[in-house]
């Protein structure tokens, strides 16, 4: 699979050189020298010692942050294990070809069983949930898009007993994180400027961008900065990008660190069980495969899971952590009962509405099709910061709360949609329309016409589903993928949310800055909805089960809860309830679906989670 997506990228580069009649010999360098860097780490392959202070499952955001902070200490000495690559994907910094990276092994791969209520105009019904693997995790293959969530998501967490995580609380943190550089925010007081991460606006900004965020505002959205607290309003997108390159958890927290000699990183590592003392009941170590071999190592201090939503659970289930009568359905013996899997919860949402810019305004002629954006020249904007290469076609968001909410905070969004620049019409390749399990015949029929056209789509995404699944292992071979018993929309309230979204987008369609553009909707039914009357709410509900979307937030299937709580796997210093010397540090313990995207999240639980440890273990 890595090598259809390098093949499909040499493709278009070598058409974009055919189109330059002479290419100089410092235009030459630079490519050359963009190219290089991409994957420019290497981990090496450490001699593994038998015992660490501190042993690390998983190099997520959240790993490699705890990988860097545990290892300050030059007297500890940690293991970072990491069942992927240590190098980045080829051609991963461009935002905008992301749909690339889902083709390739630094994606698990993972997808929906068969759905009955969304997904159904998709391949298989199943929608793709895709999961990073390698150095980085998720934040190698995602959509860079930086959010941290609405202060009412934590401070309820505080409220239920969960100390240490109100929003004055993690604010700190979130500083701690960030190298900010936001236009027109920067001096509010929410963001950091020293930290790892560089998070900015997005280099590239289309007229549509502008037009959608002051609509939004005449429509009565107020223009905010949402990752100061507040996010119900609109605003221009916040990346986790550097001059508009990606930046990963491998990039900024170990690049520079992980020739530390009491920090050993081991890749292509998958961990298969981890080892108990079972009579005083604390975790010991791991057992774990490399290079077609078994190896065991110890972990003195703690062992600390942060391979993320799928694979933490699936670890602690196969090792004898989870639900007693699930386990002992699969021949596993129980060491500690406890309600692993049983709850996960996504962000689910969908592709559309479409719009047709007529009158297209001279810089934006290129924004018809992928072929003119990975062209030499723009190639080499993007190696200096600039283009629509530094964009993953989101540009700005707009947070809404519908009427189905009726439980939340007034203050608290339940939908966001994001603005793109432009639809799947865009791609003629097969990458995005592999990433998003569109059938070829689906997008024919719907996209197919608008293919030389500029225009654009919205993406509506539920905040606060309804809708509860979860996750339980096929089997005790820890090589099976899990199984995901998860039905979109299963509860219908989270249809009526995104509709009640789509209708909003409508409305501020008719703002007086669209109209300038000559911005109209475009009114092909989607295929399976036609005989609904179009734009009636039937019809979206239809065109939302049909063409359902999955942004991969997948959390609380080990969910920290407070004391008492029964649904709990951890504490809220993120220890496993019940046994010794064993935390969870990934978005699997985020107790409830937040109002963000959980790549700041996972940075966060890192940081936070590296303090806890370091605290707990008196240094």
């Amino acid at each position: 699979m890595l090598r259809w997506t390098f093949v499909s990228f040499v493709v278009l580069l070598c058409s974009a050189m055919q189109s330059v009649a002479l290419l100089d010999r410092e235009r030459l360098k630079d490519l050359t020298d963009m190219l290089s860097e991409i994957n420019d780490i290497d981990y090496g392959n450490p001699q593994l010692h038998d015992t660490y202070d501190y042993v690390i499952v998983g190099a997520g955001p959240a790993g490699c942050v705890l990988a860097n902070r545990l290892s300050e200490d030059p007297s500890v000495s940690v293991l970072l294990l990491e069942i992927g690559r240590g190098e980045r994907p080829a051609f991963s910094e461009p935002p905008l070809l992301g749909p690339m990276l889902a083709s390739t092994d630094y994606n698990f791969g993972y997808v929906t069983e068969p759905q009955k209520y969304g997904c159904l105009g998709l391949t298989g019904r199943r929608c793709n949930w895709a999961h990073g693997r390698g150095v980085g995790g998720s934040s190698l293959i995602n959509n860079v898009i930086y959010t941290r969530g609405n202060r009412r998501d934590f401070d309820k967490w505080a409220q239920s007993g969960l100390k240490g995580w109100s929003w004055d609380e993690v604010l700190p943190y979130y500083r701690k994180i960030e190298r900010a550089n936001i236009r027109d925010f920067e001096n509010n007081g929410a963001h950091g400027k020293e930290g790892r991460v560089s998070v900015e606006d997005c280099p590239f900004r289309s007229d549509v961008a502008k037009a959608f965020v002051a609509s939004a505002a005449v429509s009565g959205y107020p223009y905010i900065d949402y990752n100061a607290g507040d996010n119900l309003g609109v605003s221009f997108l916040q990346a986790h990008t550097k001059r508009g390159h990606r930046v990963t958890g491998g990039t900024t927290y170990l690049k520079d660190v992980h020739h530390r000699p009491n920090l050993h990183i081991s890749t292509r590592s998958w961990v298969i069980k981890i080892l108990f003392d079972e009579a005083k009941k604390e975790a010991v170590g791991v057992r774990f495969t490399k290079n077609k071999r078994y190896h065991t190592v110890k972990a003195r201090r703690e062992l600390i899971l942060s391979a993320g939503a799928f694979e933490t659970p699936k670890l602690l289930m196969n090792s004898g952590v989870g639900p007693a009568a699930h386990l002992a359905q699969h021949g596993i013996k129980v060491l500690q009962d406890l309600p692993v899997g049983r709850r996960i919860y996504e962000h689910g949402g969908v592709f559309g509405p479409i719009f047709i810019v007529r009158n297209v305004p001279a810089i934006e002629q290129n924004l018809i099709s992928l072929e003119q954006v990975v062209t030499l020249d723009e190639i080499l904007r993007f190696r200096n910061g600039t283009g629509p290469l530094t964009s993953n076609s989101i540009e700005s968001l707009l947070y809404v709360k519908s009427p189905v909410a009726t439980d939340l905070d007034p203050g608290m969004p339940d939908v966001e949609v994001m603005q793109s620049f432009t639809s799947f019409s865009f791609d003629s390749s097969t990458s995005t329309r592999f990433a998003y399990h569109l059938p070829d015949a689906l997008f024919r029929e719907y996209y197919g016409p608008l293919v030389g056209t500029r225009n654009f789509m919205f993406l509506p995404m539920l905040l606060k589903p309804h809708t509860v699944g979860r996750l339980e292992l096929k089997s005790r071979n820890p090589f099976h993928h899990p199984l995901f018993r998860y039905q979109y929309f299963e509860d219908a309230r989270d249809v009526e949310a995104l509709v009640y979204a789509i209708k909003e987008v409508l409305r501020i369609m008719q703002a007086e800055p669209f109209r300038r553009l000559g911005v109209e909707q475009y009114t092909r039914p989607v295929p399976g909805c036609q005989h609904l009357t179009f734009n009636s709410d039937d019809y979206w509900r239809c065109h939302v089960r049909t063409l359902t979307t999955t942004f991969e937030h997948q959390v609380s299937t080990c969910r920290m809860g407070p004391a008492g709580d029964p649904e709990a796997v951890v504490d809220s210093r993120l220890r496993v309830l019940g046994i010794r010397r064993l935390r969870v540090a990934d978005v699997s313990i985020i107790p409830e679906p937040p109002s963000a995207h959980t790549c700041a999240m996972s940075y966060l639980i890192g940081e936070k989670a590296a303090d806890m440890i370091k605290e707990d273990n008196g240094y």
